[in-house]
């Protein structure tokens, strides 16, 4: 008995709501939700404002991002009208001030870049006269090195050769080998180790060398960033400089050929700029 109800058990667990109770019930509840809706007036204003407002923020904050860059569109149009006003020397009534700034700055401009130069001469300099001395030095040492090297050869045939006469049985005659190789390593010893003193002066000699014209080399790398600062600081000095001088350009409208383009670039973008204000006004309720 136990047995079969407990087989029973899992058909009892599945019996519940049938499917197509429960979708009818949740179509009613939207269908309800949707009289509710349809009913209430206040309820579809405040939703239709909220996403009308959403939408209006999404278009404000795309218009002020095509504002800014078409600001900035103009900016550089007039820069480039100052400085094309600048190189072509086309008298502007009013700039005077803007001018006499603009040749101050083109002076320490040529200075700073000369500086800049010199440094950078130097730098490279140092670096040519540190590989080339680093190669001499190399030369020396290597050169040494072949010189110490038959001596590091017959020092090894020397030990070898007294390792062979130990074995043998000993005897006056083989005593007096023994001390002669003796003699003859030592000597060659003293040749071995001197050559290794002079190839250790000369790598210390390199190694001091090498700070030294690190050092150089440094400083030079250092003073050579330093005025490239510099020259980005007078370069962004200059850069308004042009803009001042566009800017007057802009209101007095000089007559020249060379400018012609520039006023219609200027021109085209003072519209899209306008454009783009009243829209945001009309939008933002000013």
């Amino acid at each position: 008995m136990q047995l079969i109800a407990f087989q029973a058990m899992p058909s009892l667990q599945k019996e519940g709501l049938p499917y197509w109770i429960f979708w009818g019930m949740l179509l009613a509840i939207l269908l309800l939700l949707l009289f509710i809706f349809l009913r209430d007036r206040k309820l579809r204003l405040r939703l239709s404002s909220f996403f009308a407002g959403a939408r209006r923020r999404s278009v404000l904050l795309q218009l002020r991002h095509k504002f800014r860059k078409e600001r900035q569109k103009k900016e550089n149009a007039l820069k480039k009208l100052g400085e094309k006003a600048w190189d072509g020397d086309i008298p502007l009534e009013g700039a005077e001030a803007t001018r006499t700034a603009l040749e101050e700055m083109v002076t320490r401009r040529d200075a700073t870049q000369m500086e800049w130069k010199n440094a950078f001469t130097e730098m490279e300099r140092f670096h040519k006269r540190l590989e080339e001395s680093n190669a001499l030095f190399e030369q020396k040492i290597q050169e040494l090195r072949a010189q110490k090297q038959p001596f590091d050869d017959l020092l090894k045939s020397k030990r070898e050769e007294e390792r062979a006469l130990k074995k043998l049985a000993p005897g006056r005659d083989i005593d007096r080998q023994v001390d002669e190789v003796r003699r003859e390593m030592t000597d060659t010893m003293g040749r071995v180790q001197e050559f290794e003193r002079q190839i250790r002066e000369i790598e210390a000699e390199k190694k001091d060398h090498q700070r030294e014209m690190a050092r150089e080399i440094h400083y030079w790398k250092k003073k050579k960033e330093k005025v490239q600062e510099s020259i980005k600081e007078i370069e962004a000095e200059q850069e308004g400089l042009y803009l001042s001088l566009g800017r007057i350009l802009e209101e007095n409208r000089v007559e020249s050929l060379e400018l012609l383009g520039l006023y219609a670039e200027i021109d085209l973008v003072n519209g899209r700029i306008a454009t783009l204000q009243h829209r945001i006004e009309t939008l933002s309720g000013g």
